[in-house]
């Protein structure tokens, strides 16, 4: 009967064997992490832009040649109006209402990951947009194009592509701010309001409160008192971001909960951004600085029954904060409608 042979190791030859081990599991998870995280990939014009009058060469009057009161004009090198900033990238967010038709907010945000700055502009959902349907009103979009329709006339307006986009239902706006324990919030005015027609009730004392996310969301909705009083559509922007600003301030403070934050993001978060390149922006924002976060609205003028932007101020926002390209935007980029 034959024995089989014991191979007795020595204790470094199997700390050695322990090590090889441990290097290949980490090499392959390295590998693994390497396929499913990724960088997002810019394409050059991701959606429709309105195209500049002028062209993309400019005639300089130089040295002349041969008579000397004719003057020669050459050309400079042609320049990519289209460029993009490194490491920067466009998002529209897109806040549902309960039924899911229309959109209830949008928000066009810009990720300087370079820079780790990200600017967040609110637009109107009564701004007025150049389109062919009866109902103008940018919040219409959804409605009648779905995501992709809406995408194209906010890109078209401002004059910059849409990287990717982010649709949020409302219950997940609950989750999250009940995820981070609640915010403290100075509510800016006396909220009375009903509408039994949206099973909406909004009543709250202005000065600082503790919200859940249901009252969250109730604050966040508030327009108007049924007596009129309130402060429209541009305060109700400003409270949407400054809720936002915070819950995003908590919501990074407590990165052990990253758990529940994917959980409600699976359950109510619809993006065209792959799950690699999610991974990739969420190890980026690990490191960014709230203080770095610019946010704002579309400057606007309510002209029944249609908010107007305003041309100048617009491009003014659009070059300082949202612009992902190397060279500003022009007024022939943009597609505003004054009246």
């Amino acid at each position: 009967m034959n024995k089989r042979k014991t191979m007795v190791l020595t204790q470094n030859e199997r700390l050695w064997r322990a090590l090889v081990v441990l290097m290949m599991v980490t090499a392959s998870l390295w590998g693994l992490w390497q396929i499913l995280v990724q960088k997002p990939v810019i394409a050059d014009t991701p959606r429709p832009l309105p195209t500049p009058a002028a062209n993309t060469t400019r005639p300089v009057t130089g040295a002349t040649s041969g008579a000397e009161d004719s003057p020669q004009t050459t050309e400079e090198p042609e320049v990519n109006l289209y460029e993009r900033k490194q490491d920067c990238w466009t998002f529209l967010l897109v806040g549902m209402d309960r039924s899911g038709g229309n959109t209830d907010s949008l928000m066009l945000v810009t990720y300087d990951v370079a820079n780790q700055d990200v600017s967040v502009a609110s637009i109107a959902r009564d701004t007025r947009v150049d389109v062919d349907r009866k109902l103008k009103k940018i919040n219409a979009a959804y409605a009648f194009g779905g995501i992709d329709g809406l995408m194209d006339e906010v890109s078209k307006t401002f004059g910059v592509p849409i990287d990717y986009y982010f649709r949020v239902n409302l219950n997940g706006f609950v989750r999250l701010v009940n995820a981070v324990d609640g915010v403290d919030f100075k509510v800016p005015c006396n909220m009375d309001y009903d509408d039994p027609a949206q099973d909406l009730a909004i009543h709250y004392s202005r000065g600082m409160q503790h919200l859940n996310g249901q009252q969250a969301l109730e604050v966040c909705r508030f327009r108007q008192n049924n007596d009129g009083s309130g402060y429209g559509d541009e305060g109700r922007q400003q409270t949407q971001r400054a809720v936002l600003t915070l819950v995003m301030k908590k919501a990074l403070a407590r990165p052990d909960k990253l758990n529940e934050y994917a959980s409600i993001a699976s359950q109510n978060l619809d993006t065209n951004l792959p799950l690699g390149n999610l991974i990739w922006f969420g190890t980026k924002a690990i490191s960014f600085n709230t203080e770095n976060l610019h946010a704002m609205s579309m400057p606007c003028q309510w002209i029944n029954p249609y908010m107007y932007l305003l041309p100048e101020e617009t491009l003014e926002v659009v070059n300082e904060y949202l612009n992902p390209y190397t060279t500003p935007r022009t007024a022939e980029m943009l597609d505003i409608i004054t009246r």
